[in-house]
């Protein structure tokens, strides 16, 4: 089964509504960071615009991530105020090296 990484784009009406969801998805990343299958769970913030920002999953298997989603099912938080969020999932695509000259 292929790799599965999601990249969640998130933009804030305001730099205080950002910090706090920020804040709150940080704390919860440490705990899924730990879930089988999970090879990245990270959110890096706009150094430009601090009302944006992304976090980046990578998951061993589409059943893997199924597993994460079913398993917080009943303890996910409910959406923050003031935020949209553009969710996209890509199958993870491993390409071949590119030999390098002697």
């Amino acid at each position: 089964m292929p790799e599965v990484r999601l990249v969640v784009q998130f933009t804030a009406d305001s730099k205080e509504i950002a910090d706090q969801a920020i804040e709150q998805l940080v704390a919860n990343s440490k705990v899924v960071q730990q879930a089988k299958g999970c090879q990245q769970f990270e959110v890096f913030r706009s150094a430009l615009r601090p009302e944006q920002w992304v976090l980046l999953e990578h998951w061993d298997s589409q059943e893997a991530k199924a597993a994460h989603a079913q398993a917080i099912a009943g303890v996910r938080p409910p959406p923050t105020p003031g935020v949209k969020r553009v969710r996209e999932e890509y199958d993870y695509q491993v390409t071949a090296s590119v030999p390098t000259a002697s």
